[in-house]
């Protein structure tokens, strides 16, 4: 059946994906996007309705209702840590209305039978062990406290409102480290293809031994579609393949034999590792991501021109 359905942020990396793969399904997406840093207007074809609205505005929920959409998947949201950190009260502030206009749209529309919210591994914190999504919180850098706001909101928001229907209709993941085409330059996988084709010195927090666990952007789409179908609470978005970003520089360098520059950095409130436990997203709903590490990583590069 054809869903109605409003994308906030649908133009980012990610994202924009997202958008592209539910216009192919024959779905009637509205994308809401300002067109911000990491944005992608050109995908903007004539096949999906566009909002350019800042979704942060007080009224933002507002926009959402005028659509009556079946389905909101919410992934507005300022994500670079490094900006947080220099600039916290824009990042929290933005993120944390658009976190809010998100529920209220739900709390206010007779239409929407399902909310997703985009999170991040980052609102665990620092771990050295997998953590499942019934183990405590503990954003440690203003961008993931600003994610870990919409976390929070969906309990509150379903204890406060009752007879609730915003618990029941909303789903959240927490994506590991998402690459691949179209990821903005400040990342660190279109950082090792600058450096290759360009010369460009990676910074390197902690000597690079900050570990990430990394999902090719292709898995993404078909995994989105799942959670608006059964989906109905948190669920961890990874395939367990980490690495450090030494790691990450050395098989970059072995498939293409090529020498990459970087050099020692500091980056205030670095966390070492973020690991995360799929077996709900797995067992519950039967995800298996379809693309490897190693296999987006080969098409990535070659997308670049690099092989």
């Amino acid at each position: 059946m054809k869903k109605k359905i409003v994308i906030t942020g649908g133009l980012g990396f990610i994202f924009s994906h997202v958008t592209e793969y539910f216009v192919k399904q024959g779905h009637e997406v509205t994308v809401i996007d300002n067109c911000s840093a990491g944005s992608h207007p050109e995908i903007i074809d004539g096949s999906f309705k566009f909002l350019r609205e800042d979704f942060s505005q007080p009224d933002g929920w507002k926009m959402v209702l005028e659509e009556k959409p079946d389905w909101l998947i919410h992934a507005a949201a300022i994500t670079d840590v490094d900006y947080s950190i220099k600039h916290s009260k824009e990042v929290m502030s933005n993120n944390f209305m658009c976190n809010l206009n998100a529920f209220e749209a739900v709390r206010h529309s007779d239409t929407i039978t399902k909310l997703l919210y985009v999170s991040t591994d980052e609102v665990y914190g620092e771990c050295e062990n997998p953590k499942k999504e019934t183990d405590i919180i503990f954003p440690r850098n203003p961008y993931s406290c600003s994610k870990a706001t919409g976390s929070i909101m969906r309990y509150a928001y379903s204890n406060t409102y009752t007879p609730s229907t915003v618990f029941d209709h909303t789903a959240e993941i927490r994506m590991c480290n998402i690459f691949g085409p179209r990821q903005d330059t400040r990342k660190i996988m279109p950082q090792i293809v600058k450096s290759i084709k360009e010369g460009y010195s990676i910074p390197l927090q902690n000597n690079g031994e900050g570990y990430r666990e990394y999902l090719y952007v292709k898995n993404i789409p078909p995994m989105v579609e799942l959670i608006m179908q059964k989906g109905w609470r948190a669920y961890n978005v990874t395939a367990g393949e980490g690495f450090t970003v030494i790691d990450l520089i050395r098989r970059a360098e072995a498939i293409t034999d090529k020498k990459i520059k970087n050099h020692p950095a500091d980056r205030p409130g670095h966390d070492r590792f973020y690991r995360m436990d799929n077996t709900r997203i797995t067992t519950e709903l039967g995800w298996k991501p379809e693309y490897s590490f190693d296999y987006g990583l080969q098409e990535y590069l070659e997308s670049e021109g690099i092989l």
